[in-house]
């Protein structure tokens, strides 16, 4: 086969990537993010869950620290050994897991490369997996590998908290993996005990493995967070996420772990070395620090967007046509705007040509997300006060244009 010198075209190239990754959307949270990006000045960023909270200074003087030792090298790929047993005594005593460090803990680049390494270990094509819908976005991951999501209704009457009976109608023969997110992005909704432990009493029934997204364990306002993993049983059906991004304000620093089964553990180090070889050496150090280190860095940020949350979601019921469930959990509101608009990236759109303000449409994160919109207050409350001024304006001058049109904005 010849290879022709001429410049090749855009489309050419396109034929030539793989079918699995075209398949894949591009991220709706970086699109907005790229949006506001092309703004020189004045945006407010109400958009990306991330901590405005500086990295603790016991965490940063670690990191430096070493540098200085020399911890520029490769690190193990499922991480050192003495962060793996950090965390597994951090599991022990916060979420009741016993796992062995040694076989059990894997260090991951943040929370999303432990769901995708996830997903890459136990869907095969024709699999089905359970989502939470509205529910974070898992679809692209499950896609790519060829497995086939099954939304799961969380209503909003219901603060958004799926209803186990909903999962067990959405089991069949071909379901593989339930994906659980509590406490849950975008919604703010929190699972009680004993909610979970229904969910629980389904998947060992059924045999169904279950991801356990516990990336925002930390951030409860109202209730204790409950870890499936530790119900008796579940421990070899489960693979539980965390991270350090948002209970330390680490997001830069890119470190998470999982805890699970041997197996699938091996199974995650041997394709480590093929695809980073390993999570950063500095950060992990870091990451060691912040679990060894004081701990009250955490209530001070939870206790800030505890305030934060009261704040959002008073200034978001004084925007005529608006309705927010206020979030139990996580830094996020999910108001409802269908009284304003049906499509919410439309409105999403307007939001940012009109007013410099970055929301999140609802709909990225299920069928059921549409007509919402996502805010973040990992923000300033300052930052929270302006920005959802100018969405008040934004909103306003919408209808506006609605009405000056004639044409019908809100869903029936």
């Amino acid at each position: 086969m010849s290879f022709r010198k001429e410049a090749l075209t855009s489309a050419m190239v396109e034929k030539a990537i793989a079918s699995r990754s075209r398949g894949v959307e591009w991220s709706g949270i970086r699109t907005i993010s790229s949006m506001l990006r092309k703004i020189k000045e004045g945006a407010i960023w109400l958009s990306i869950g991330q901590p405005d909270f500086d990295t603790p200074e016991h965490i940063r003087t670690a990191a430096k620290e070493a540098l200085d030792e020399g911890y520029t090298r490769y690190p193990p790929a499922k991480g050192f050994d003495d962060l793996r047993q950090a965390i597994a005594m951090k599991l022990k005593t916060r979420n009741n897991l016993i796992v062995d460090p040694d076989s059990e803990v894997f260090v991951s680049s943040g929370a999303m490369h432990a769901i995708f390494n996830t997903v890459l270990q136990l869907v095969e094509p024709g699999d089905e997996v359970i989502v939470v819908d509205p529910g974070y976005d898992y679809y692209s991951q499950i896609r790519l590998f060829g497995g086939t999501p099954v939304p799961v209704t969380a209503h909003e009457e219901n603060k958004y908290k799926v209803d186990p009976a909903d999962i067990k109608k959405a089991v069949t023969d071909k379901t593989k993996l339930l994906i659980l997110n509590t406490p849950a992005n975008p919604t703010g909704a929190f699972l009680e005990k004993a909610i979970i432990l229904e969910i629980a009493k389904i998947a060992m029934e059924h045999g169904v493995y279950v991801l356990s997204d516990e990336a925002y364990e930390d951030m409860v306002f109202d209730g204790e967070h409950f870890s499936i993993g530790s119900v008796d049983g579940m421990k070899d059906l489960t693979v539980s996420v965390f991270t350090f991004s948002k209970s330390y304000a680490m997001t830069g620093w890119r470190v998470g772990y999982l805890t699970a089964n041997k197996v699938i553990v091996d199974e995650m180090e041997k394709l480590m070395e093929h695809m980073l070889s390993g999570v950063s050496s500095v950060s992990q150090r870091a990451a060691l620090a912040a679990l060894k280190g004081p701990q009250d860095c955490i209530g001070e940020m939870v206790g800030a967007y505890r305030e934060r949350r009261d704040l959002v979601c008073k200034l978001l019921c004084e925007i005529d046509g608006i309705s927010c469930v206020v979030p139990e959990s996580t830094f996020y509101a999910f108001p409802n705007v269908s009284k304003i608009c049906g499509n919410s990236w439309d409105l999403a759109r307007h939001i940012i040509a009109e007013q410099k303000v970055g929301t999140v449409p609802g709909s990225i994160f299920g069928t059921n997300g549409e007509a919402h919109l996502r805010i973040s207050y990992a923000s300033s409350a300052d930052n929270l006060r302006e920005g959802l001024s100018r969405v008040k304006t934004a909103i306003e001058s919408f209808r506006s244009k609605s009405c000056a049109t004639g044409i019908s904005r809100a869903v029936a």
